[in-house]
């Protein structure tokens, strides 16, 4: 759980954006040997992933999801 922007190497299965603000999310996933990595962006109140990966930075969006 973060409420700052952050950086480092976490396992996660989802998330949730309990912030006033939208918020890009950057992950990595392994899929049978494929290193896989993107960012979503997650608006207020949303969630998403629901897959097991690793959350590797936190930070605002000044833009609309």
């Amino acid at each position: 759980m973060t409420t700052s922007e952050w950086s480092g190497n976490v396992p996660a299965f989802n998330f949730y954006n309990r912030t006033s603000r939208n918020a890009e999310i950057t992950w990595s996933y392994n899929y049978l040997g494929t290193q896989l990595s993107g960012a979503i962006c997650a608006r207020p109140g949303g969630g998403d992933l629901y897959v097991p990966m690793f959350v590797t930075k936190v930070s605002w969006q000044p833009r609309t999801c």
